[in-house]
């Protein structure tokens, strides 16, 4: 039935007659900067861990040093509108394109970019896109950094992967899950959402409302995600990953300079011997402000419940502040600091599912972001 009923989505959609016009654009980001504790794409740097007896690894530490960082992407994004008014288009970088369906994904399918069709019956998007309860739940906001700092504000959607930066959950990198597959329907200030994956056996769900006041608007919305069993990887050994859920709510508001926003997340999959399983209840709090040129952001998120496999990360948290000033143009100068979640050891180190602890450690960086 779910295969039904999202192929029937996707013929529908497809059938959009010739092109009328058609663009294409270039886009592209950089940054420079100095960071403390962290590689360069911001994650904690890891370095100097405790090994016992028998070689495994036991604890790392970060390595608590500066160092340059520097990045620089680019992508383009094509469009186009068909007689009958319906719009078309696709967006990749160009570090990405092997992803994009061709070349090493030429089989799997596609994992990198995104192609969209939409017209007045809604919008279909497939590719490396969130899923139905990540669009319309979203992220806590909070976070100004120049690299992201891992990005622990973000909230672990199993639908889009749930890893928390640095510390990551393993146990939820679905290789099938993309790409992914989502139709959006918007009327009046609501909206919905349905998607699924790769095979088509996996279904997510969404919906938002949207109330506009005066000089702010307040936006609530709920997502629930299915999932079914796959195979993956736990610190480098091959496990099953029971079915399970995912539950989440999120509301965010704004007023004025001010900004906030509040997610709540609850997922479990089914418990079974020398298996990855276990519940993951997270909640994640972010707010900012902004004052003519300067925003100001903070965000905490702690870990209420991991137990099973995820029991490494039980009781554990992550915070951080920054700031961002507007150089115009498209240039900001950003700072942030951040305490990530670290995790603690689980299971014997002879067995295949053990897992490290990592300690929590403070992350920063300070330096100038672009975008073109």
């Amino acid at each position: 039935m779910k295969k039904i009923l999202f192929a029937t989505t996707a013929l529908a959609g497809l059938a959009i007659g010739g092109a009328a016009s058609a663009d294409i654009a270039l886009f592209g980001s950089a940054r420079l900067g100095l960071g403390y504790n962290i590689q360069n794409n911001g994650t904690l740097d890891l370095e100097d861990g405790d090994v016992n007896d028998d070689g495994v690894v036991t604890s790392l530490k970060g390595s608590e040093d500066f160092r340059a960082i520097s990045r620089i992407r680019w992508g383009a994004t094509m469009t186009g509108e068909s007689d009958s008014g319906i719009t078309f288009g696709a967006s990749i970088r160009a570090d990405n394109a092997g992803g994009g369906g061709t070349g090493p994904t030429s089989a799997s399918g596609q994992i990198e970019g995104n192609v969209f069709v939409s017209g007045a019956w809604g919008t279909l998007t497939y590719g490396d896109t969130n899923g139905a309860d990540e669009q319309h739940v979203g992220d806590a906001s909070g976070s100004y950094s120049v690299t992201g700092l891992g990005d622990l504000n973000e909230t672990p959607f199993i639908s889009n992967g749930g890893g928390f930066g640095d510390d990551r959950i393993s146990f939820a990198n679905n290789p099938e899950a993309r790409p992914t597959v989502r139709y959006d329907y918007n009327f009046g200030g609501f909206g919905v959402s349905a998607s699924t994956n790769r095979n088509l056996n996996d279904i997510g769900v969404g919906a938002s409302y949207t109330l506009d006041f005066g000089q702010g608007s307040v936006t609530g919305g709920v997502g629930y995600y299915d999932f079914n069993e796959f195979d993956t990887f736990v610190s480098g050994t091959p496990v099953t990953v029971r079915g399970g859920e995912q539950w989440s709510v999120g509301l965010s508001g704004a007023f004025g300079g001010f900004s906030a926003g509040v997610v709540y997340t609850a997922a479990s999959s089914e418990s079974a011997a020398d298996e990855a399983s276990g519940d993951l209840d997270v909640l994640n709090v972010g707010g900012a402000f902004t004052l003519d040129a300067w925003t100001f952001g903070a965000f905490y998120a702690t870990v209420l419940t991991g137990n099973g496999s995820l029991d490494a990360y039980d009781g554990r948290d992550a915070y951080g502040a920054s700031v961002q000033y507007d150089l115009g143009g498209g240039a900001t100068v950003n700072f942030g600091v951040s305490q990530t979640y670290g995790r603690d050891a689980v299971g014997d180190p002879a067995d295949a599912l053990f897992i490290p602890e990592i300690e929590d450690g403070t992350v920063a960086d300070f330096g100038i972001k672009m975008d073109f």
